[in-house]
């Protein structure tokens, strides 16, 4: 299982996505893309996992009456990471049938612990050292036990991932219905991903119905 590293990432692509150039052109500049590593597993990783990152952390903003009014989930930082979580996991199922799987898992779980960390720090005005490595592990702990319950309520019933749900989106709250509709939830957004391809998975910019914003630096600023 991917390890929340403590290395931040400077981002390796523009702002804005040129359209693919096609002909001789085209052919050209994948030529001259693969001498510079603009396709090696590291640089590809980075690209792909920072705008995925983004796209999960925007979750509870872009949705923002169907977690909170629909489902009922209060608005706080606990429920922030909880549903970033969730779509972090989404993306890593997808992600481990890509070739080299764990580097991509692995810079994935990076992006999602520096932004943790990073909301910590300045949009909570978190200083002391002491507190954020406690939250950091309580967040680690919850991240592993998550895991393990989506992946087991995946691979087996609809009740396994209704109690998963319950007791790490919900936090043990949460009425049956609600409950129903995000267990629906997780399992449309798992066939959606299952059906890309590997290269429209990789560079997709639209993904849980949300377009990706240009990257402007680390993950969630």
């Amino acid at each position: 299982m991917p390890q929340a590293g403590n290395i931040y990432q400077e981002r390796n692509e523009n702002a804005a996505t040129p359209a693919p150039a096609t002909g001789i052109y085209g052919l050209f500049l994948r030529s001259m893309a693969r001498v510079t590593g603009h396709y090696t597993v590291g640089q590809t990783a980075m690209r792909s996992t920072h705008r995925f990152y983004e796209i999960c952390a925007e979750q509870l903003n872009e949705k923002r009456s169907f977690w909170l009014d629909t489902c009922g989930l209060p608005d706080s930082f606990q429920t922030w990471f909880s549903i970033t979580q969730l779509h972090v996991w989404l993306l890593m199922v997808r992600i481990r049938g890509e070739q080299d799987g764990k580097k991509f898992q692995q810079q994935l779980v990076n992006h999602f612990f520096h932004d943790i960390e990073d909301r910590m720090r300045y949009n909570h005005k978190i200083s002391s050292g002491r507190i954020i490595s406690t939250y950091m592990k309580d967040f680690l702990a919850q991240f592993h036990g998550s895991v393990l319950a989506y992946d087991e309520g995946m691979c087996k019933d609809d009740p396994i991932m209704a109690a998963a749900l319950w007791r790490n989106l919900f936090t043990s709250s949460g009425n049956p219905v609600q409950i129903a509709i995000l267990v629906d939830y997780v399992r449309k957004e798992l066939q959606i991903l299952d059906k890309m391809s590997s290269d429209d998975f990789l560079e997709a910019h639209v993904l849980f119905g949300t377009v990706a914003k240009p990257l402007t630096g680390l993950p969630g600023k």
